[in-house]
């Protein structure tokens, strides 16, 4: 029992020496690189629920739209019913009158009995649509309740992603300065050689130039341009170029995308990372894309090894 004290005293100093010792620079690169991937994931989960959110406060408006006119709507048949209500009743207080005044007019007697079903009919008709519109209206209301709870909660929860991510930066600026210095990056002449455009037909070059003419500028999350991008606010300003709207999403644009093989890669094309799907580039080809990496480096080419490769895709083009 006391060898085994000493054995935990010793191994508890071993580590709280270990834990004061300055890490080495292959450690601080490791350390930096996971959060980096960490920080990713959190920022692709954050531009899926604005995506949500997105999606939400669109429903919200049809709704908001459709309840006014169903309001009026409803006024207007209550009014409808009230008035067949009341010529109801003044026809059947006249058909009575008639039938004691005028018992031996068989034709009169017909003619206020038509006319009372007719008026039955209609006002049943009435309140019947009454009835539809206002359970339209009902539910139309408790689907916009639902949605506004819906948004609330959503903004919430972006508002809590935004103040991890924030100080996920703030950590990531400290070990990045430690490991690089004031600039926060390792020199890399590589971060700013542009490639030339490849020759291509139609949008899928004019995709290309726009990527290319972003290398060397910075990583900022949630960043769609000019100043900054992040991966996949980096392909939804490119495909923006020709009149495409992607989702400021690495999973979301991979939904849009057609799924195609490696063996069909051309360049413009797609290519999605990791199995989650939290980061995304764009085939220039020679098996070579254009991405924003990651936060504290730079849109640049790599490699589409270099990263765990999840599919590819493409985006219909524009021919024009």
């Amino acid at each position: 029992m006391l060898w085994a004290g000493a054995t935990l005293i010793a191994s508890t100093v071993l580590i709280s020496g270990a834990a004061h010792a300055e890490p080495s620079s292959a450690e601080l690169d490791r350390q930096i690189r996971a959060k980096s991937d960490q920080l990713e994931v959190v920022v692709e989960k954050y531009h899926d629920l604005r995506e949500d959110l997105k999606t939400t406060a669109a429903q919200t408006g049809v709704l908001q739209r459709q309840i006014d006119p169903l309001k009026e709507q409803i006024t207007h048949r209550r009014g409808a019913v009230g008035r067949l209500a009341a010529a109801g009743y003044r026809s059947s207080r006249s058909m009575s009158l008639s039938l004691l005044l005028d018992a031996g007019t068989t034709r009169d007697v017909v003619d206020r009995l038509l006319l009372m079903k007719s008026y039955t009919q209609h006002q049943q008709r009435e309140i019947e649509e009454l009835a539809l519109t206002s359970e339209r209206y009902a539910t139309a209301q408790r689907t916009l309740g639902a949605l506004l709870d819906q948004q609330k909660d959503q903004q919430r929860q972006l508002s809590r992603q935004q103040a991890t991510i924030e100080s996920a930066i703030k950590e990531l600026k400290a070990l990045r300065t430690k490991a690089y210095g004031p600039t926060g990056r390792p020199a890399r002449a590589e971060d700013r050689a542009k490639p030339p455009v490849p020759r291509l037909a139609g949008a899928s070059e004019k995709v290309l130039k726009y990527a290319l003419a972003q290398i060397g500028k910075d990583y900022k999350w949630a960043g769609e341009g000019p100043g900054g991008f992040d991966c996949s606010g980096l392909v939804a300003a490119t495909f923006r170029t020709i009149g495409i709207q992607l989702p400021h999403s690495s999973g979301r644009q991979q939904q849009r995308a057609r799924a195609i093989s490696r063996g069909q890669l051309v360049p413009g094309d797609l290519i999605f990372f990791y199995r989650d799907v939290h980061h995304v580039g764009i085939y220039l080809g020679g098996d070579k894309m254009v991405h924003a990496p990651q936060f504290g480096e730079r849109v640049r080419v790599d490699p589409i090894d270099s990263l765990p490769i999840n599919s590819f895709g493409r985006v219909v083009l524009s021919t024009h």
